[in-house]
């Protein structure tokens, strides 16, 4: 069963300034294993940058829905909470796939919680990235 849908449009150049910026300065919202994907003989890809960071707001739309759902949303927590413990990494094939640290989760919220099916699509196309998440049980 579906309990949770989301999903985030994220335009390219929005991380232009970025490009400036010191790899240390990403790591409030990337893991280092995120990063070394993002970057193609030492620069920057700004399309797979706006893809995870797409995807862990999307992921961050779709779990509130859950939380709302189940009414397990006693305490919030924030996106930037979010990006730190969810990593959007290559699955097999190269499928992208969540490693979501879900006892940061559980000890964040104060719940346990359900198992739950994270399921992950991402797409892009010159200027934009697409991201949807679902959420199942």
């Amino acid at each position: 069963m579906i309990l949770g849908i989301g999903t985030d449009i994220v335009k390219v150049d929005r991380f232009k300034s970025w490009l400036n910026l010191d790899r240390d300065k990403f790591l409030h919202v990337f893991s280092e294993q995120e990063l070394n994907l993002c970057y193609k003989n030492e620069k920057l890809d700004l399309q797979s940058l706006a893809c995870r960071f797409a995807a862990k707001e999307a992921f961050y739309k779709a779990l509130s829905s859950v939380l709302v759902k189940l009414k397990l949303n006693k305490k919030k927590f924030s996106f930037l909470f979010c990006a730190k413990n969810v990593e959007v990494l290559k699955g097999e094939w190269g499928v992208p796939a969540f490693k979501i640290n879900w006892p940061a989760f559980e000890e964040k919220l104060g719940v346990k919680l359900p198992n739950l099916n994270v399921d992950l699509s991402l797409s892009h196309e010159k200027d934009y990235t697409l991201t949807f998440v679902i959420i199942s049980n």
